[in-house]
């Protein structure tokens, strides 16, 4: 999250001096934090609005949840074969501009149908590192909006679906992602979508589902965003399928020796976490 952009306060108008001081003076009593650095704490206190006792929670989240999910955090070298077929399998991207309140939109697709190399956990690793990347670009959106594109899924990718795998990334989107996640669109909804639903609404908070949008033909994705930063192909003029995947993997690319730190750095170390105190009984400690 360490970028020029992102390091100037500026960056972050909502966010005040003294609420900075006073998560810093937290951090100092948390010795199995790492050092976190001004402009992530900024990043964070923008992620919660300024809420100091959920931008703890975050911050605790953030880095436990990437320090005990290893499979998912390591070994995150974007040429490596694993992600190299996952993204040969699912295109990912930021999509140009923003809406009228100044919402940022990532939008997900897959490439094949085929399920012959569809390996969940992989793919569910290769959307953390781009969406890790959005918020690296675009953390201090007003509003962040993910648009899923159902097309070409079928009843088997529900069968090669890890259930454990998306529930450790459904709570790192939830409670651990900064980012202030506005709306989430499904277009070309697909016949067993209530199927998909009924498997993972129990890992989704009650505000997050209410957050979600069906879209069975694009009429009604063209009231809900704006039209010009859709893709081509659906009517905007964002870019086509292959010019936004090409653009994204480039990004990709680019910052893999940053993937690569990550890995090593910013961890939890649980040897120093302070116990919670035992609970009282009966008056006695």
């Amino acid at each position: 999250m360490d970028t020029e952009a992102n390091g100037n306060l500026e960056k972050w108008p909502q966010v005040t001096r003294e609420s900075i001081v006073k998560l810093k003076q937290w951090l100092a009593t948390q010795p199995h934090l790492p050092q976190v650095q001004e402009h992530d704490i900024a990043l964070f206190l923008h992620a919660n609005y300024g809420d100091l006792e959920a931008t703890q929670r975050t911050i605790e989240n953030y880095y436990t949840h990437r320090s005990s999910n290893r499979e998912c955090f390591a070994g995150r070298d974007i040429f490596n074969e694993a992600l190299q077929t996952a993204l040969s399998i699912m295109m990912i991207t930021m999509l140009p501009g923003e809406t009228k309140e100044g919402y940022k939109m990532i939008y997900t697709r897959l490439l094949t149908s085929d399920t012959t190399h569809f390996n969940h956990p992989q793919i569910l690793k290769l959307i953390t590192m781009c969406l890790d990347l959005w918020v690296r670009l675009e953390g201090n959106a007003n509003g962040h909006i993910m648009l899923m594109d159902m097309q070409g899924m079928h009843l088997s990718h529900m069968t090669k679906l890890n259930m454990g795998a998306a529930k450790k990334h459904m709570f790192y989107v939830q409670e651990a992602l900064p980012i202030r996640l506005k709306q989430i669109h499904f277009i070309n909804v697909v016949p067993f979508m209530n199927q998909l639903m009924f498997l993972t609404k129990p890992f989704m908070r009650k505000d997050v589902q209410e957050m979600i949008n069906m879209h069975v033909n694009l009429d009604t994705l063209h009231q809900a965003v704006p039209v010009e930063s859709l893709p081509n192909e659906y009517g905007g003029n964002g870019g086509s399928f292959d010019e936004l995947e090409k653009s994204f993997k480039d990004k990709l690319y680019a910052h893999n020796d940053w993937f690569r730190t990550m890995e090593t750095h910013d961890l939890v170390d649980e040897t120093k976490r302070q116990s919670k105190p035992k609970r009282y009984l009966f008056g006695l400690f």
